[in-house]
């Protein structure tokens, strides 16, 4: 029974599940591919958590005097010293661009229209950019499939604790290395799976209607504000540091209706939370804190919503802690094509000369939705990038 789920869950999705699984890899470390090559997103050395907001967002005024600017921060990037920060702006034409400025010299550095690297791998992985509810389900799902996975294959794999040291065997067919691979990366990446499993499901059920967030407090006179100073953010920032000391903020927003506050957020006392888990909610023409969310306060099911992020991706160390992530992720993505790749040369379906898909039958049903989404759906996506 146990074999016979394992090839259910590992195989009949295997493309699928790779796919996803690379996508998410390149999503967790998309933003140091941006660095390698897009120099406006590096910056000079300075110290996190000491930025002059105020004179980054002047500096962002300054350089394009005809934009709205509604915010500024890391956005999803690990809060390091080497990146610049980015300020979400809309020009005269009313089309949206992100400004990058260098938090180490407060000046700019340049600035890009349309979705970055990150935004499109993270897009492509959390939804495949068709409707967000279907592409959401369809890849969270995937969830319950690699849990599966994990179960039957320590199930199956008999006295599996002795297999972490056990060499491939090189001298053998190709099936037989293919299998002792696939055991091997799975005894090793067991853990790894059981975490983006679980912070998957999390994801599944979130987006089902499951919602453990603290309410954002409202103002309580309606206010107009479409842009702010930067003597404005300076105050902002100043009020956030007094409230929690040592606060090291990573991004300020502007309100979004007439009754929001100014949010000014960052990591402060916190361990293994994002980065925008503590705020301070401030009303923006009185300057009175309307509210605050304190991470080491909050209890277990809030605690939680801002805990799966750092873990699913990896970010709650920094560079280190991205790369690990980003190898297991790899490793997922070989246990996927291995186990396919095991199941066909069992059945005797290996590969074809030329043009081919005959080898996929091992499929079934899903064989042509999972080619579809594989290679159409990047492609448009691409297209409409």
């Amino acid at each position: 029974m146990a074999f016979w789920l394992h090839n259910i869950f590992g195989l009949k999705l295997s493309l699928f599940l790779g796919f996803v699984c690379l996508t998410g890899t390149i999503a967790t470390v998309a933003h140091e591919i941006e660095w390698l090559y897009k120099p406006e997103v590096r910056a000079t050395a300075h110290e996190v958590g000491t930025e002059d907001w105020g004179a980054m967002w002047e500096a962002a005024q300054r350089a394009y005097p005809d934009a709205t600017l509604s915010s500024i921060g890391t956005f999803d990037r690990s809060d390091s010293s080497y990146f610049a920060k980015s300020v979400s702006a809309q020009d005269a034409a009313g089309e949206g661009f992100t400004i990058y400025v260098d938090p180490g010299t407060n000046t700019v550095t340049g600035h890009e229209y349309g979705r970055s690297l990150q935004d499109f791998m993270r897009a492509i992985h959390y939804y495949l950019f068709i409707p967000r509810d279907v592409g959401f389900y369809l890849v969270s799902s995937l969830a319950f499939v690699l849990l599966g996975s994990l179960v039957t294959g320590l199930i199956i794999y008999k006295k599996f604790w002795r297999g972490f040291f056990k060499m491939p065997r090189v001298d053998r067919n190709l099936r037989t290395l293919l299998g002792d691979l696939h055991r091997l990366f799975g005894l090793w990446s067991a853990w790894f799976a059981a975490v983006i499993a679980l912070t998957s499901i999390y994801y599944f059920f979130e987006w089902s209607g499951l919602d453990w967030n603290s309410p954002t407090p409202q103002v309580e006179v309606s206010h107009s504000i479409t842009t702010a100073s930067a003597a404005q953010v300076d105050r902002w920032s100043a009020i956030a540091r007094e409230a929690k000391p040592g606060i090291a903020i990573t991004a300020i927003y502007l309100p979004y209706t007439e009754t929001d506050p100014v949010i000014v957020q960052g990591h402060w006392q916190a361990a293994l939370v994002r980065e925008r888990a503590d705020a301070v909610f401030i009303d923006p023409a009185t300057s009175a804190i309307v509210g605050q969310r304190t991470a080491h306060e909050m209890g277990i099911g809030e605690r939680i919503v801002h805990t799966v992020d750092p873990l699913h991706f990896g970010t709650f160390g920094g560079l280190v802690t991205k790369i690990i992530w980003a190898v297991f992720g790899l490793l997922l993505t070989i246990l996927a094509v291995t186990g396919a790749c095991i199941y066909a040369k069992r059945t005797r379906l290996a590969i074809r000369e030329g043009v081919n898909l005959s080898f996929l039958d091992y499929l079934g049903a899903w064989k042509w939705p999972s080619v579809a989404l594989v290679t159409v759906v990047p492609a448009i996506a691409f297209l409409f990038w």
